[in-house]
């Protein structure tokens, strides 16, 4: 008697269905042998600095690092963006940008307002002596 389609051998009377679903999932190692997990995706330095440069730009020479915040952000996000998923900490760059460009808008308003201050002072001096 010929072996019919999907036959294992086992039982010859009845006829089985062949596998659809493929072979079963690999055991997990055997004792003693290391199982290494996927390495966790690293946090870009980049990302870390600018934050602290575009925050710390508040507290310290209010314009250059908030400036230099703006171009680290930018690396940042192509390094992360270059990785494939390897780097994280897209947010954090993007929070860097966001807040160093809120400090460069108010030290602008702030120069400006100087500046304004400093013409009136001019304008009133001259008129009044």
């Amino acid at each position: 008697m010929e072996a019919m389609e999907g036959d294992t051998g086992r039982d010859p009377g009845q006829w089985r269905a062949p596998d659809q679903w493929g072979a079963p999932p690999a055991a997990p190692p055997a004792y003693g042998y290391p199982y290494y997990a996927p390495a966790a995706p690293r946090t870009s330095g980049q990302a870390v600095a600018a934050l602290v440069l575009a925050i710390g730009s508040f507290a310290v020479c209010p314009v250059a690092p908030a400036v230099v915040a703006l171009f680290l952000a930018a690396g940042a996000k192509r390094e992360i963006r270059a990785s494939g998923g390897a780097v994280q900490g897209e947010s954090m760059a993007n929070a860097a940008k966001v807040v160093a460009i809120v400090h460069l808008a108010l030290a602008a308003v702030v120069i400006a307002f100087l500046v304004l201050l400093v013409v009136v002072g001019i304008a009133s001096s001259r008129s009044t002596g």
